[in-house]
């Protein structure tokens, strides 16, 4: 995967064709999450193959728009490592069982690292998300 294929990946991300985000995964990909980038009570989770991803993601976009931004962009062989910026604007309530206890007008902003290892194929069979900083969300850019 190079820098472009990654963009492509991404503005499917963003403009929710979670079908076109899922091609890009192998049948048994897990996604791991960080711990607790917003306090002990969120713990570490994973999420096991593309329609589980989807149902997740579907679920969160229900309630808040999420934007990716590519930073940095690494790849060699079958590892592809990248700083996504990511602004989070919640325009309703989350449910309580959402694990989120974003409220409507909410504006969450954080730079996470991700590493996804590639299988033979070239699809994403592991992703390892790591939470580097939260951001002022006065300095939202995808209001």
């Amino acid at each position: 995967m190079n820098r472009e294929q990654y963009l492509e990946y991404a503005d499917h991300f963003n403009n929710k064709s979670y079908d076109k985000v899922t091609s890009y995964f192998a049948p048994d990909i897990t996604v791991e999450y960080f711990d607790n980038a917003f306090g002990t009570q969120f713990p570490a989770r994973t999420l096991h193959g593309p329609a589980e991803f989807a149902a997740n993601y579907k679920a969160l976009h229900e309630h808040t728009r999420e934007v990716l931004e590519l930073g940095d962009f690494m790849a060699e062989g079958d590892l592809v490592f990248v700083e996504l910026y990511t602004e989070f604007h919640t325009f309703k309530d989350a449910p309580a069982s959402a694990g989120q206890p974003w409220k409507k007008g909410d504006i969450n902003i954080m730079t996470n690292w991700v590493m996804y290892n590639l299988d033979e194929n070239g699809k994403m069979k592991r992703i390892r998300i790591a939470h580097f900083r939260n951001h002022d969300p006065g300095t939202a850019r995808y209001n």
